[in-house]
This record gives C-alpha cells, sequence and structure tokens, in this order.
C-alpha cells in the first residue's frame, strides 16, 4: 500500500501534460475540462497515479497558512478518471493522498469511497435519458408532470433562446441569491466563461415567455455526452402556470437524440427531486467527503468530521 501511494503525486495545472491528461479524461466531463476548471476555480490541481494512468481534479486553498480542499461554484463534483476500471483501491489510494497533504477537506466525489477513514455523504443527482427520440422519453412522463404539462397549455407560452447569459444568470442570483452560498465572484466568473470563445461554443440557455415577459429560463453547459442545467429559474408568479415544466419539456424535446443525458444538477431537497423524477430522471449519487485534521485549537473552528 505504502509503495502505491508513492506514486501519486500532487501537480498544479499549470505543470501537468494536458496532452496526457486529454488521454483520460477526453471530452466526456466538463468537471474534468481544464479550461472550466480553471474559470471557475481560485487554483486547481490534481493527484497523478503512476504515468498518468490515472488522476483527479482537485480544488486547494489556504487559509492561515494551511492548504485545504474545497468545492468550487458551478462544480459540482470532481471524478478519478482512468483508463482502467476505478476501484475501491484505487480511491483509496487518492484519498489517501490528498489527505497526507491537505488536512482539511469538503469536497464531492462522483466515486464511491465505500471507506469509514473518511465523513461520507451521499447525495443525488438526477438526469434523464436524452438517447431515445422524444417519444420514448415522454413515455417515461410521470402522472404529476402530465397534468402540470395541461396546466402549461393553457397558456400562449413562447419557448426560445435567451438573448444573454447575462440576463439568466441575473435573474437566477436575484429569485435565488439569498438562499444559495454563491459569491458575486462566483456569478462574474460564470459569466466571464460563458461569454468565452469556448464558454460560446457549450452554451444553452433558453426562456419562457408569456406576453413578451420571462416565466423561466436555465443556462446550461455541454460536452459531448452531457447538457448540464447549472441554473434553472422559475419567477414566482408563474410557478402555478407550471412555466418550468413547460421548460423543461421543450429543452428536453430540442436535445432529444444529440446527448446522452440531461445532467438535472441534484437535488436532495424532496420537493425538486420528486420535480426531477417526474421527467423520468434516475439517480446518479455522488459522495460529499470530509475530514479535519487541523491542529487544535483551530480544529475546534471547523465541522469536527
Amino acid at each position: 500500500m505504502a509503495d502505491d501511494t508513492i506514486t501519486i503525486q500532487y501537480v498544479d495545472a499549470a505543470e501537468f501534460s494536458y496532452e496526457k491528461w486529454q488521454r483520460l479524461t477526453g471530452t466526456t466531463s466538463l468537471y474534468a475540462d481544464p479550461a472550466f476548471l480553471s474559470a471557475m476555480a481560485d487554483n486547481w490541481g490534481a493527484f497523478i497515479y503512476k504515468a498518468y494512468e490515472a488522476v483527479l481534479p482537485v480544488f486547494p486553498r489556504t487559509k492561515w497558512g494551511i492548504a485545504y480542499l474545497y468545492q468550487p461554484a458551478f462544480i459540482q463534483k470532481t471524478a478519478i478518471h482512468s483508463l482502467a476500471p476505478v476501484d475501491s483501491t484505487l480511491i483509496h489510494l487518492f484519498l489517501s493522498a490528498c489527505r497526507q497533504r491537505f488536512r482539511f477537506a469538503e469536497f464531492n466525489l462522483a466515486n464511491n469511497p465505500a471507506d469509514n477513514n473518511y465523513y461520507t455523504k451521499e447525495r443525488n443527482n438526477y438526469l434523464v435519458n436524452l438517447q431515445p427520440a422524444y417519444a420514448g422519453i415522454e413515455s417515461q412522463y410521470k402522472t404529476d408532470l402530465q397534468k402540470n404539462r395541461r396546466i402549461a397549455s393553457q397558456y400562449a407560452f413562447e419557448y426560445r433562446p435567451a438573448d444573454h447569459p447575462n440576463s439568466v444568470l441575473s435573474l437566477y442570483q436575484q429569485t435565488y441569491g439569498k438562499s444559495l452560498s454563491y459569491s458575486n465572484q462566483d456569478y462574474r466568473r460564470l459569466l466571464q466563461y460563458c461569454t468565452s470563445e469556448i464558454g460560446q461554443r457549450q452554451l444553452v440557455i433558453r426562456e419562457v415567455r408569456l406576453a413578451n415577459e420571462v416565466q423561466a429560463a436555465c443556462l446550461c453547459l455541454k460536452d459531448s455526452e452531457r447538457l448540464y442545467l447549472l441554473a434553472n429559474i422559475t419567477v414566482p408568479h408563474a410557478r402555478k402556470k407550471a412555466a418550468n415544466h413547460y421548460l423543461l419539456d421543450q429543452l428536453i424535446r430540442e436535445f432529444a437524440g444529440q446527448l446522452s443525458w440531461l445532467d438535472m444538477e441534484g437535488s436532495d431537497l424532496p420537493g425538486i427531486a420528486h420535480f426531477y423524477q417526474n421527467f423520468g430522471a434516475v439517480n446518479e449519487p455522488y459522495y460529499f467527503i470530509a475530514w479535519n485534521d487541523l491542529p487544535f485549537p483551530l480544529r475546534w473552528l471547523k465541522p469536527r468530521y
């Protein structure tokens, strides 16, 4: 075990081989895209197993002279990327290397650690399969969604591209900002990425209007397989009109057969989870990982994992 651990090294993002990184991660995950990670994180690096046989992107910060791991806004999770299957032994090796270097950590991991050495909490993430034709996806819609579609059909909704990502993000921050932990800088970073040359190629922004007034909107980014629902808004007075049900139904209709999955990005809240499940979404859980090895008295200033 010790010999294997030595073969894992930490490399700052500016120093690793992008060619070898691309060979492992390809274009299959937004959350392994160096451009997106650099845009959204204060800093990031990766633990690399042997000669790039596997990698784990991580996000370090420093406070009071102590380096720790955190999860940046709009990057739901990180993951171990490997050409070979990722087993429990490899997950343990990576987490052990993380803990040796960083004395405090709170981050999300796609891989199930199944390890009592770390505080672990399973979190929900719902996916709609976009591979079938729309009729096939629609056939999986639940009764509650069908009822809300009938409500939405009473209104002359217009589904259309939004004019600019700033309009969607501003509405998102205005509507939900007080209940979310995102900072103004987080929103600026996402906006800057979405308006960059790379971000524009991945960007999907849609809205539902009624009498030229926005009722619901979403901002998504896509990679080769997934459409990620990073921001989804319903204005308060449009909830009873089922505007958001209409929006996501139209989004699914638009991208059915084009990508593999619509990644709903959560949620652990029962009401939101129920809403996503109504679209026939399946749960792909991920895992909150944490430890607190800080020296006394700093240990008592943070959760005692």
